[in-house]
This record gives C-alpha cells, structure tokens and sequence, in this order.
C-alpha cells in the first residue's frame, strides 16, 4: 500500500535532532517511509541497511550505531518483541495525519 509521509520545514530547526550526526538525521528522515500509520517499523539495522542502496561503504553496524543515536535524542524508541528488534517514532501523530489508518 503506498503511503505518503510529509516532513515539516521546521525539521532543520530542531536541536535535539541537531546534536545528531547528519548520517542519524538522514536515517531518522528515511525511517518515516518504512513506518506503518501508527509511527513503528522493522528495527533491524541489518534490514534497515536498505535503506542506502547507493552507498557500498554504509553497513549494518553503523545503522545501529545511528539508531541509538536517535534513541537517545528521544525521537525514536526501540523495543524487541520475540527477539525481533523494532522501533516507533516519537510523536508520530504530532508529525503525521492518518485518514483511515491500519491496525498496528
């Protein structure tokens, strides 16, 4: 099903988000076109790696590194569900307007 996210041009002016690196920043941006109506998506970084199909030199261990980074900024958090790693944005529905939005 497609989707369409927007992001909102005050994104550059948040400084928490800012104190991230701007390969974190990059992910946290990309992140929103794997997210399902309610903010979660697949955490693993090795599936998330995916995300860089041009870039040869971004690996799995350096998207989990960002990951965390966004973790500990507060704008995502993870979990793990049966061994299976996932994650949601923070304030997704702040962000985000859903019309008819699916189970999660």
């Amino acid at each position: 099903m497609a989707r369409i996210r927007t992001i909102k041009p005050e994104l550059p002016e948040d400084e928490t988000l800012g104190s991230c690196s701007r390969d974190a920043r990059l992910l946290f941006i990309l992140l929103w076109t794997r997210c399902d109506d309610h903010g979660r998506f697949r955490a693993a970084p090795a599936l998330l790696r995916s995300l860089f199909p041009y870039d040869d030199d971004v690996t799995a261990r350096m998207v989990g590194e960002w990951l965390d980074e966004l973790a500990e900024s507060g704008r995502v958090e993870l979990y793990e569900i049966e061994a299976q790693k996932y994650g949601v944005i923070v304030n997704w529905t702040k962000h985000q307007r859903i019309d008819n939005a699916g189970k999660p």
